[in-house]
């Protein structure tokens, strides 16, 4: 009984022992697991003597460095493409490099060269305007007596002769018909008959216009009147046909048109083949002064790249390069080279913008095929 009462005191002591140090482990445990390797400062240490094969590395992943590797690599390649791409670009737009033709692809296109030679052109002034009927030539039919139309014998568009008759009227003051005559050749350009309409000495049936010859109005701008005066030689094309024509200016208006606030220069234009059609637009070449000797070439040759005035010259057979120039003077046929050519340099005279056209395609077609 003393041993039992003396045991029992014994072995509480012990179980609480017992219970103190495994708490006591459990508490050093959960501190050790807390501590992460990575809060440890090793730039210090020499990691090449160290083995940490049993270390946790999680702060310095491996996957950390090959990301970071394969960021630099794709700036690298990004760096490239866009050196490529620069490279690229200029050379896309680079027109100092040569053109190579076929002969047989030059006749095809209508591609022909001449030489760059001396010549005069005439200081000269654009002008636009419009054909009209020659005015001198237009004539109302009217009523000789007033009466009924009986009959209408042409429509507008129609050719008459002159003493042909167009229309028979019933007078009504005798009753009878009488018959009325075309009194030029021309064509009808306005009709105001109607079979049973009443007619009088005041209305106008009939226009006619005889259209042998017609004029043609040009405008000029009040700061260029001085330079248009009667009998200059002009040069006129009809917008949109290969209408050409030279002649001369017959007659300027002294007075300002009120509501263009132009002049206006008459050219008076034969007219026997109905080529020139009222209403049609025309641009106009004017000469206005003698010009100085300098080097010309064809008009047609002088074409527009990259905003630059070129000439497509011929260094060898079938190679051409564009060549900037600076131009002066022109009329429709030649113009003026005040910089950029040679005496002598064989350039295109004809088929320039086929060359130019096979710069600017090709020019699209790399951008086109080029993976921004």
């Amino acid at each position: 009984m003393k041993m039992r009462f003396f045991l029992t005191p014994v072995l509480f002591l012990t179980m609480l022992f017992w219970s103190g140090c495994k708490q006591l482990k459990e508490n050093a445990h959960e501190d050790h697991s807390g501590h992460s390797h990575t809060d440890h400062d090793h730039s210090g240490h020499d990691h090449g003597d160290l083995d940490h094969s049993g270390h946790d590395h999680s702060g310095h992943s491996h996957n950390e460095r090959t990301s970071n590797s394969d960021v630099h690599e794709g700036e690298d390649e990004h760096d490239h493409e866009s050196e490529e791409h620069d490279g690229h670009s200029e050379g896309a737009h680079d027109h100092d490099d040569e053109i190579t033709v076929k002969p047989q692809d030059m006749k095809m296109a209508g591609i022909t060269t001449a030489k760059v030679q001396k010549g005069k052109i005439s200081t000269s002034l654009d002008l636009s305007g419009e054909v009209g009927f020659n005015e001198d030539r237009l004539v109302h039919i009217t009523p000789r007596f007033p009466g009924i139309v009986k009959e209408v014998r042409y429509r507008i568009g129609e050719y008459v002769n002159s003493g042909e008759t167009v229309a028979i009227i019933e007078s009504n003051e005798s009753m009878t018909s009488y018959a009325l005559k075309a009194p030029i050749s021309g064509r009808i350009i306005e009709k105001h008959a109607s079979v049973g309409e009443h007619v009088s000495v005041e209305e106008s049936m009939y226009l006619l216009a005889d259209l042998s010859t017609v004029w043609v109005n040009l405008a000029v701008y009040p700061k260029d009147a001085g330079r248009v005066k009667q009998g200059q030689k002009v040069t006129i094309e009809a917008v949109g046909s290969d209408n050409k024509i030279i002649g001369t200016i017959s007659y300027v208006t002294p007075v300002m048109d009120v509501q263009t606030r132009k002049i206006t220069a008459r050219v008076v234009v034969p007219n026997g083949s109905n080529t020139w059609r009222p209403g049609t637009f025309v641009n106009a070449n004017l000469e206005t002064g003698e010009g100085e000797q300098g080097l010309v070439v064809d008009r047609n040759a002088v074409q527009i790249l990259d905003n630059k005035s070129v000439v497509f010259v011929q260094h060898k057979p079938g190679r051409f390069k564009p060549v900037p120039v600076k131009t002066g003077e022109r009329n429709f046929e030649k113009i003026m080279i005040i910089s950029g050519l040679k005496e002598g340099q064989e350039y295109v005279d004809a088929g320039a913008f086929e060359l130019k056209a096979k710069i600017v395609t090709s020019s699209l077609g790399a951008h086109a095929g080029h993976n921004h």
